[in-house]
């Protein structure tokens, strides 16, 4: 979470919430990925997201929704990597082929497709420990509002929880956290429940942060590696509202991308 399309949100969640005011913060991105996924197709996909943020004492809202442009292997979904898709229609048109019933034997199965992903929503409590080290403890839900018949998503719902570690030391953070995700199973696509764990350091500049973080997550499917990324991020102030971050994504391993990137933008009300 590419990580997924809220890679932009998740570089920031281990420590974002300790220093975050009350109210409503709105954001949007752009996302490109591209890889083989251990094929001999590469995937392309491209992620705008809009999201919107809201702070209360103690607890921080999230909830984002992306616009999609995938094209290559039907098999791979965004935010999953390669997966099982025995769906006859690939991604809305016959798997490639133009067949629905009768894709080609031995063609790859390839295509096109854009529209509306899967709506993300997020809870997350920041406890006071009384120390330099801040925990996170977030509960999250995928809806599965894409469309899987144009292999955009699961179809089927997803559940979470995480937990994230960090701590200041002199203007540099030190994060880390483990996640376990619910993966829900559709009539096409089966899936695996999956553990994950980062860890990463930020340290302050003049008008932002730079840094860089380690991922890994267990394969959504049997078929697929486990997803390994490296990550660099710079995050830029250009305001007391309004904040803008650029990142870079290398995969390490077969179940991620080759590499990707992106930049986001989020402003205070």
């Amino acid at each position: 979470m590419i990580r997924n399309t809220l890679l932009f949100i998740a570089l920031l969640a281990p420590f974002a919430s300790v220093h975050a005011a009350d109210g409503w913060k709105l954001g949007a991105g752009a996302d490109y990925s591209s890889g083989d996924y251990g094929s001999d197709t590469t995937t392309t996909i491209w992620s705008v997201p809009v999201t919107a943020r809201y702070d209360t004492g103690a607890w921080t809202f999230k909830a984002s929704l992306p616009w999609l442009q995938v094209n290559g292997d039907v098999n791979v979904l965004p935010g999953l990597g390669e997966v099982g898709n025995s769906n006859p229609n690939g991604r809305g048109n016959g798997k490639g082929q133009g067949n629905p019933s009768q894709p080609t034997p031995g063609t790859p199965e390839t295509g096109s497709a854009s529209g509306i992903g899967d709506l993300r929503l997020y809870g997350i409590y920041a406890f006071d420990t009384g120390t330099p080290l801040g925990i996170d403890l977030s509960a999250n839900v995928k809806i599965a509002t894409a469309d899987e018949d144009k292999a955009l998503g699961t179809g089927a719902n997803d559940y979470g929880l995480a937990l994230d570690l960090y701590r200041d030391i002199d203007g540099t953070t030190v994060f880390g956290g483990v996640s376990y995700t619910l993966l829900g199973d559709s009539e096409f696509i089966d899936t695996n429940d999956v553990f994950g764990a980062h860890i990463g350091v930020s340290h302050d500049i003049a008008v932002g942060a730079l840094g860089v973080s380690y991922d890994w997550r267990q394969a959504a499917s049997d078929t697929a590696d486990d997803r390994s990324e490296l990550t660099g991020f710079w995050s830029v102030h250009s305001s007391d509202v309004t904040k803008w971050q650029l990142y870079g994504v290398l995969g390490l391993s077969d179940g991620s991308p080759d590499w990707g990137g992106g930049v986001s933008i989020s402003h205070a009300f």
